[in-house]
């Protein structure tokens, strides 16, 4: 599925204004609402990945990060 560009697989920083290809996984859950062990993805490039870690942990929330990996090309 692509995001923010329109081209397909296309995966945009989600951070505000940031138009960069992501380049990470930043998973993470709210305890005080997602009790199911749910957890929401967000995604990041490599200038905004400390910046969304850092919002989110000093926030109390459980935080990870790990690399997108490339979609396989179709042929």
């Amino acid at each position: 599925m692509g995001l923010g560009s329109g081209e397909p697989g296309y995966r945009q920083c989600s951070r505000a204004g940031c138009t960069a290809p992501a380049v990470h996984a930043v998973v993470w859950s709210n305890p005080k609402i997602h009790t199911d062990g749910r957890t929401k993805t967000w995604l990041a490039c490599g200038e905004h990945l400390e910046f969304l870690t850092g919002f989110l942990s000093s926030r109390g929330f459980p935080v990870s990060a790990q690399a997108l990996e490339a979609e396989a090309e179709e042929v």
